[in-house]
């Protein structure tokens, strides 16, 4: 390699040095590879003084206790290396070889006794103190760049505070976007890292002052920190030398007197912001402003704009700070401090008198963050000025001006407002506009109880409306002086608002609360909280974050199966292979619910109390919604439907998602329940009010009960899961798993990825069989529900509605009366009186009395009047609404009366049908 060394040799007069050495005193040498400098040299000057030579002599001559390494750093063998200042002085200063950046190293001190390994534990103590130079503060921002500040003015800086030291660029030294990049050596004894970091503290400090604002980084500080002899990165670069080995040792003392002090005013000013620093509220506009504001960039400028000047940083919480001059300063001593917290918010402290305005009297401690500055100096100490200004110079919302006759337009702007935010707070729903809101406490709703922290609807009302009005726009009246001062919003543009039915463009429509993710149709998941514009659903985002499989296959979807229902794998199933395709289907519902127009009802029933089936319900909706379902208890009492007309209406008004009608002990069914399961917009009158609303229905229902069953029209409404514990006290069983809930919460993310990762793999299959076995008004739910349970290689759910329909107790009074109706009078054309007639003695000889007997139960079991006899009025009803129903094989007809007037009384039959390919 060609020689392009430069060697100079610098003489520095004594007003440059700021020492008390005669002029001449200092030395310096300074290498330069760079291929276009000139090669010159000149001879050290000679000492004036014998003292002063003896002095440079000792800091020449001085033995510096390092490791070295002649590996790379991942060679972390290290042996004793005892070189004098100047010895390393003439080995860094030599032309550096082209190579890789790592290769051999040294460490700051020796190891310890019998220790050869590089770790900060084995290092005995420093002997030097190491900087390494490559960022730059500004003392104006507090912004930090790449690239130390040059490093002759760093040499002439310490050269002026006498402490000696060799500089030497680094192999990244001048490469594109590094700048300057080089290391400060000092020659000095430290026993620990607490001196060491005393040192380094002092060094900054006294940089500072000089207008060196080289940033402190964590490598200086940590005690085995491999130091690589230098290289070139090319030929072309340049190596930079500089030295100055005639000052005084590096004084030490100085140094941790300092740092001592400096320590304790930190540590005081730590314990009194940790002990009186009040935080602000986080959703409060100071939290706000010192979010955007508060960093060092900003408020040193503002602090620069009053007239305070950085003087130094310094460190508090392991975290750099900046230390400022008052201009009410009297002293000279940098009394202002700009650090960050503990709590992660940038404050100054000031320790100065009164006259500082960061300084208030009577106060033990006062620390001062973004807003606070904003309000001292912008606002001069005015909290409700600065407030005022503040909001309204960053206010983005529309302003609405009130003015007499304009009813009308201030209407449409409040709409639009209201339109406008984002994300939206007000939605129309039902005639009605709403807001979502979550249940701090378990709520009671028509005696219906919904748990703790449910999402639900809230209706709004006048005073409502003016809150969600106020947020969404500023409100503003003309004064008798002409200007517009903000109001509350106007009563009469609030009152019209709500009953604008028809007139609110814009406001997002809402059909329910989407309690789970809802996977899109690429695949993905909508999991973040808010309104979905096309679904028009509010998704909650109470879940855990989960991740799909970017591809599921069907073994993929089974394995996914088993995970989710593994939490039940101890519930007592009677059969267990449509019970747990019956569970399946409940999971999926509730989670895709909020989709589909229709669902069925899911019934548990138990043999006996205490086997489980509240918990089955309670553990698939923490599965899928994370809380359990609301409940809806038996309506007792011949205005039963009534009632369940006004419980379900006031749950589908707060958009509840899930209930679950708990311990119903006598068959449900009736026209309210029927309707509800089959209906995907219900409407009925809002208590207390003439009002009728249509409301969207998206609720899941489930059921339970001690041999539960369901009557009628509800048996092809609904699916069953049976559970037989075999025990006489099932509630003392021992069950492997504890703490059930407990075991859900934690493992929810996992529960969750399996159930939305069948629902992905049937997706991807293509919805297989997504339209067999149909059921009917139940379609859709067959298609997304069905569907995958069954691809899957599940049983059918819907074989279950075979259990149920054997044990309807109307489709067994139907059965029981058809069968003795049929046994008694053939296929003879009877009325309701008539059928009566032959039950009683002496109404024909042929029917025995046995006939009769079983034809009379049957006609009480159907139209019970309550004293044990038969009400004409209720089995002329029950005819006709069982008119075309076939029962154990036989099918009652209605005769036509030949006309819409005729007065004749209606005539049934019963027709015995032929079984299963035979002849009737």
């Amino acid at each position: 390699m060609q020689d392009k060394t430069t060697h100079q040799v610098l003489v520095e007069d004594d007003d440059n040095f700021g020492t008390d050495q005669a002029p001449g005193h200092g030395s310096a040498d300074h290498v330069d590879n760079s291929p276009s400098d000139p090669v010159e040299e000149q001879s050290t000057p000679e000492f004036s003084t014998h003292e002063n030579y003896a002095k440079a002599n000792s800091v020449r001559d001085q033995v510096l206790h390092l490791s070295r390494s002649d590996g790379g750093a991942s060679n972390t063998m290290l042996e004793d290396w005892t070189p004098t200042f100047q010895e390393l002085c003439e080995l860094l200063q030599r032309p550096p070889d082209v190579c890789d950046k790592d290769g051999s190293y040294f460490v700051r001190g020796p190891c310890l006794e019998g220790q050869s390994t590089r770790a900060d534990a084995n290092i005995k103590r420093a002997s030097a103190i190491v900087v390494d130079a490559d960022s730059t503060l500004d003392p104006e921002t507090g912004e930090i760049t790449e690239g130390a500040p040059p490093p002759d003015s760093l040499h002439k800086a310490l050269v002026e505070l006498d402490i000696p030291h060799l500089i030497y660029t680094t192999h990244s030294h001048g490469q594109p976007g590094k700048g300057y990049r080089f290391r400060v050596l000092i020659p000095a004894d430290a026993q620990d890292a607490g001196e060491l970091k005393g040192y380094l503290r002092w060094i900054f400090h006294l940089l500072n002052e000089k207008g060196c604002w080289l940033v402190d980084v964590r490598e200086n500080h940590v005690w085995s920190q491999p130091w690589f002899f230098p290289r070139l990165a090319s030929e072309d670069s340049e190596y930079l030398f500089f030295i100055y080995d005639t000052g005084t040792a590096f004084d030490t003392r100085a140094a941790l007197e300092w740092h001592e002090a400096e320590s304790a005013v930190v540590a005081d000013i730590t314990d009194k912001v940790k002990t009186n620093s009040v935080p602000r509220d986080t959703g409060s506009i100071f939290a706000q402003f010192n979010a955007e504001y508060g960093n060092p960039k900003w408020m040193l400028d503002l602090l620069d704009g009053e007239g305070y000047s950085l003087v130094s940083t310094s460190q508090v919480n392991d975290e750099m700070s900046y230390r400022l001059l008052s201009p009410t300063s009297s002293n000279g001593n940098a009394g202002v401090i700009l650090f960050l917290a503990e709590n992660g918010v940038w404050r100054v402290y000031s320790h100065h008198s009164r006259h500082d305005p960061l300084s208030k009297d009577g106060e033990e401690v006062t620390t001062s963050d973004a807003w606070d500055l904003y309000r001292i100096f912008e606002h001069n100490d005015d909290e409700h000025q600065a407030i005022s200004v503040w909001e309204e110079a960053n206010d983005a919302r529309p302003i609405i001006k009130i003015r007499p006759g304009e009813v009308g337009s201030s209407l449409t702007a409040a709409v639009k407002a209201l339109a406008q935010m984002d994300p939206p707070t007000v939605y129309q729903r039902a005639q009605a506009l709403c807001r979502i809101a979550h249940l701090q406490e378990t709520s009671d709703t028509q005696g219906c109880s919904i748990p703790k922290g449910t999402a639900h609807i809230v209706t709004l009302h006048r005073s409502g409306l003016t809150v969600e009005a106020s947020e969404s726009a500023v409100w503003k009246k003309r004064q008798k002086n002409g200007e517009w001062k903000k109001i509350d919003p106007c009563p009469k543009v609030v009152g019209a608002l709500l009953e604008a039915v028809g007139k609110w463009p814009g406001i997002p429509f809402l059909l329910g609360i989407s309690e789970a993710p809802i996977l899109r149709q690429a695949g993905s998941l909508l999991a973040e909280p808010g309104y979905d514009v096309s679904t028009r659903l509010y998704v909650e985002g109470s879940f855990p974050e989960f991740e799909l499989p970017d591809e599921v296959s069907l073994e993929q979807a089974k394995e996914a199966a088993e995970t989710l229902l593994a939490p039940f794998r101890e519930f007592p199933f009677v059969d267990k292979a449509v019970d747990e395709s019956v569970l399946l289907a409940y999971m999926l519902t509730l989670a895709l619910r909020p989709q589909l127009t229709t669902a069925p009802l899911f019934c548990i029933s138990a043999t006996t109390p205490g086997s489980g089936k509240g918990l089955v319900i309670e553990v698939a909706n923490q599965i899928v919604r994370g809380r359990d379902a609301a409940t809806m208890p038996p309506v007792q009492g011949s205005a039963g439907e009534d009632e369940t007309r006004k419980r379900i209406t006031a749950l589908l008004i707060q958009g509840v998602s899930s209930v679950n009608l708990d311990n119903w002990s006598k068959p449900i069914g009736g026209e309210a329940m029927n309707a509800l399961l089959t209906a995907s917009e219900w409407t009925d009158r809002v208590l207390g009010v003439s009002t009728t609303v249509s409301l969207p229905n998206r609720i899941t229902l489930a059921a339970t009960g001690n041999n539960l069953s369901v009557r009628g029209d509800m048996t092809r409404r609904a699916l069953l899961i049976q559970l037989d514990p075999a025990v006489e006290r099932p509630e003392l069983r021992v069950f492997e798993e504890r703490d059930l809930l407990g075991h859900i919460a934690e493992d929810r993310a996992a529960l969750l990825t399996a159930l939305f990762t069948i629902l992905k793999g049937y997706q991807q299959a293509g919805y297989p069989d997504a339209h067999a076995n149909p059921l009917g008004r139940f379609e859709q739910w067959c298609t997304a529900v069905c569907g995958p349970i069954r691809w899957m290689g599940y049983t059918d759910p819907l074989e279950s509605q075979e259990r149920l329909r054997a044990q309807d107790p109307e489709a067994e009074k139907l059965e029981l009366l058809l069968s003795a109706w049929y046994d008694l009078a053939g296929n003879d054309w009877k009325t309701a009186a008539g059928i009566i007639e032959a039950t009683e003695e002496g109404f024909n000889a042929q029917p025995t009395a046995i006939q009769r007997s079983m034809l009379r139960d049957g006609l009480v079991e159907a139209a019970p009047d309550g004293r044990g006899n038969i009400a004409r009025l209720k089995l002329g009803w029950f005819l006709r609404h069982f008119t075309g129903r076939i029962a154990g094989g036989y099918r009652l007809e209605k005769k036509s009366k030949g006309g819409s007037k005729s007065k004749k009384p209606q005539q049934y039959r019963v027709v015995e049908l032929a079984a299963p390919g035979g002849d009737e």
